[in-house]
């Protein structure tokens, strides 16, 4: 069951545009594992929702674990996230439970 968040982050991405890391929350999160790409059609701009230069939402699925002293010793898999890149930055969209 997804947990919406929609909370700005700063986000660094690969040479070829792929997320490898964010920050949350003053937390580092280390992508685990291939990102994956989706794109989500916004609504038609005449209804409000959207600018008329973006038609799709760029979306990313992660598997992240998050960079300290005491995540490192114990072992874990990794969290899901949707990662969005907005006209204004990145949103960390979804926590995946």
């Amino acid at each position: 069951m997804p947990t919406v968040i929609d909370d700005t982050i700063d986000v660094a991405v690969s040479p070829d545009g792929q997320p490898v890391s964010f920050v949350w929350q003053r937390f580092l999160y280390t992508v685990t594992g291939q990102p994956q790409a989706y794109f989500r059609r916004l609504p038609p701009w005449w209804h409000g929702g959207s600018s008329p230069e973006r038609i799709d939402q760029e979306l990313w699925r992660v598997t992240a674990v998050r960079d300290s002293a005491h995540e490192q010793h114990a072992q874990h898999d990794g969290h899901l996230y949707d990662l969005c890149r907005a006209s204004g930055g990145w949103l960390l969209a979804l926590s995946w439970e």
